[in-house]
C-alpha cells in the first residue's frame, strides 16, 4: 500500500465532501444527473489524476466512479467511494509543454501570444504555507527563473494572464508586477473543474478551513444553479499584463 497516497486520500477526503455538497446541491436543483454534476463542478476527476475531463478518451476509473456515485446515498458512502478512488488513480503527470519552477508554471502562448501562469503548493513540508512571509524570496526566485526560462523559449510571448482566486491575496499579488494584480476583475463565467476556485477551502496542508467551509456551505442555500461559483466566499479573479514589465520586475 502507498502509505503517503492512503495518508493524503484520509486528509483530503473532508474537501472532496464539500465538492460532492456542490454537485448534489446542483442536481437537486437542476435535475443534472450526480455524474455529469459532478464532472463539471468539481476537480475530483484532476484529483484522480485524470488530466482535465473531455480531453482524451473516458477513463475506465472515472467511469467507474460516477456509475456507483449514481446509486450511493449521499453522505459519508459517497465520500468513502470517493477517497477510494482517489487512492487508486494514478500521479498526476506534469504536462509536457508547459514550463515549472517550483510552486509556478506556465502554459506555452495562445494565439494571442499568452501564457498562462499557474501555482501549486510545492513548499510546506515544514509546516509553513508557500506564501509565508518567511518564503517571498524563494517564489520570486522560481518566478525569476521561470520568467528567464519563458523569455528564451518563448521569445513571442506577447502578456501574461492567470485566474485564480488567489489574486485576492495581497500575499499573492505581491509576487507580480503592479499592474498585474491591478488588472484583476471577476469574470462573468467561472469553470469549477480546477483549484481555481476550490483551492480556497484548504490550507497549505490540505486540511479544511473551518471558517471558509461554514461560509461555503451557508452560500449553497441560495445556489444559483446557472451561476455556481457565486458560493464561494472568494471568486476567481482573472488578470492580464504585457510580459515586458514582468522581465523588468524579476530582471531577466
Amino acid at each position: 500500500m502507498d502509505e503517503d497516497r492512503a495518508a493524503r486520500a484520509e486528509r483530503l477526503a473532508p474537501w472532496f465532501a464539500l465538492q460532492l455538497r456542490l454537485a448534489e446541491a446542483l442536481a437537486a436543483r437542476s435535475g443534472e444527473p450526480i455524474g455529469e454534476a459532478v464532472g463539471r463542478l468539481t476537480n475530483l476527476h484532476r484529483q484522480f489524476g485524470l488530466g482535465t475531463l473531455g480531453e482524451g478518451p473516458l477513463a475506465p476509473l472515472w467511469s467507474d466512479y460516477v456509475a456507483r456515485l449514481e446509486v450511493l446515498p449521499e453522505g459519508e458512502r459517497r465520500v468513502s467511494w470517493t477517497r477510494d478512488c482517489f487512492f487508486r488513480g494514478p500521479v498526476s503527470p506534469r504536462t509536457p509543454e508547459n514550463l515549472y519552477s517550483g510552486c509556478f508554471s506556465c502554459e506555452p502562448p495562445d494565439e494571442e501570444g499568452a501564457v498562462k501562469i499557474h501555482f501549486s503548493n510545492e513548499d510546506s513540508a515544514d509546516g509553513v504555507g508557500p506564501l509565508s512571509g518567511r518564503k517571498t524570496e524563494r517564489r520570486f526566485a522560481e518566478l525569476r527563473a521561470l520568467f528567464a526560462q519563458l523569455r528564451k523559449q518563448w521569445p513571442k510571448a506577447r502578456s501574461v494572464r492567470g485566474g485564480s482566486w488567489l489574486y485576492n491575496l495581497d500575499a499573492y499579488r505581491r509576487l507580480f508586477p503592479e499592474a498585474y494584480g491591478d488588472s484583476r476583475t471577476a469574470p462573468t463565467s467561472v469553470r469549477l473543474n480546477g483549484t481555481s476556485s476550490w483551492g480556497q477551502l484548504i490550507d497549505h496542508s490540505g486540511q479544511v478551513k473551518p471558517d471558509v467551509a461554514r461560509t461555503f456551505l451557508a452560500n449553497l442555500e441560495q445556489l444559483n444553479p446557472e451561476r455556481p461559483w457565486l458560493v464561494f466566499p472568494l471568486r476567481a479573479l482573472a488578470t492580464r499584463a504585457p510580459i515586458e514589465p514582468f522581465y523588468q520586475f524579476y530582471d531577466v
